[in-house]
């Protein structure tokens, strides 16, 4: 006797069908938040990386490097800034990374040979892995030292009150503020070197800053109004932001404590049909970590920031000695 076959029917192949599906459905969010998590806490630990080779340099030097130096500064606040080298140039040694440093000649521009092919070297320890890799042939950075709470990043030394800063370098004893409530780096994006303006990424070029906008602590109205000039002027742009860890200006390697994190506003700089402009800008802290940024602060802790964080406290935050009290954060 022939025996029966036993088969699906189509009915109950769609059940399995919908049930895979389903399962899938459930399962692929957790295994993407597994994987976010996996990346947040390796973006932390090279903050941390990056705060122990601040101290270390300190340790040596005696002091912090500068947010961007150079030997063709000008005497004034013009426009030479641009071809300095970055914070992350001089910790090099203390990354592991001695044979790029020792490669590096710094009598020359960054932009000029061996440097011009020495800044297209990736480093491990300069990249979120949350972030998409920067789209053309040079690094990408993705960790920005602080200037503090100014839009004029000048070498008058009242427009020098974060710990990166033009041509001056700043000292544990310069951080009045105590070292846990000064801000040293945090994080920003890659630009998509692209010709159309993609929010968080894109530096936009706009009108000069309104008569009265202050160079330290600009309120959130004035931030406000001036991010309204910037997101109505997206035409001008620059998409290759934090392309070049060597090169120490603002929209590469430098932030301002001015715009809370991953806000609406526009990195911008007054300046229209022009390239880098040196001293003048908001650069905003930014992440692809859901709700806010990580920080390194002065005494090496990594914090992870809100982006609804209290405005004063974040930009106090990024002054080293206001004297103000920084609440809870």
């Amino acid at each position: 006797m022939l025996k029966l076959r036993h088969a699906f029917t189509l009915i109950e192949l769609l059940v399995v069908i919908a049930i895979i599906a389903i399962l899938v459905a459930l399962l692929l969010p957790a295994v993407q938040q597994a994987r976010e998590a996996a990346r947040r806490s390796s973006c932390k630990n090279n903050l941390k990386q990056l705060g122990l080779a601040l101290h270390n340099y300190h340790d040596v030097h005696n002091c912090f490097p500068e947010g961007n130096f150079g030997s063709w500064h000008d005497s004034g606040n013009g426009t030479n800034a641009w071809r300095g080298f970055s914070t992350h140039a001089m910790l090099l040694p203390f990354m592991e990374q001695s044979a790029i440093y020792d490669g590096m000649d710094f009598n020359l521009r960054y932009d000029q040979a061996p440097n011009s092919t020495l800044k297209n070297t990736k480093i491990a320890g300069y990249q979120c892995p949350s972030d998409n890799a920067y789209p053309g042939g040079e690094a990408g950075v993705n960790y920005v030292v602080s200037a503090g709470p100014t839009t004029f990043w000048g070498i008058a030394i009242g427009d020098q009150v974060g710990m990166f800063n033009r041509n001056r370098t700043i000292r544990f004893r310069d951080l009045n503020d105590g070292t846990s409530n000064v801000i040293a780096m945090s994080e920003a994006l890659h630009g998509d070197n692209a010709s159309v303006y993609s929010p968080q990424q894109d530096l936009v070029r706009a009108q000069a800053f309104p008569g009265g906008f202050p160079d330290v602590f600009a309120t959130r109205a004035q931030l406000d109004s001036y991010g309204t000039t910037c997101s109505a002027n997206t035409g001008s742009l620059h998409s290759h932001t934090r392309r070049e860890w060597m090169n120490g200006i603002g929209g590469q390697t430098v932030f301002n404590t001015l715009n809370t994190p991953n806000s609406q506003n526009p990195d911008c700089h007054p300046c229209t049909g022009c390239g880098w402009y040196d001293s003048k800008g908001v650069w905003t802290a930014r992440s692809r970590h859901k709700g806010g940024v990580q920080v390194l602060l002065g005494d090496g802790a990594v914090r992870f920031v809100g982006e609804n964080i209290d405005f004063n406290t974040w930009q106090r935050l990024g002054h080293i000695s206001d004297g103000n009290v920084i609440g809870e954060f």
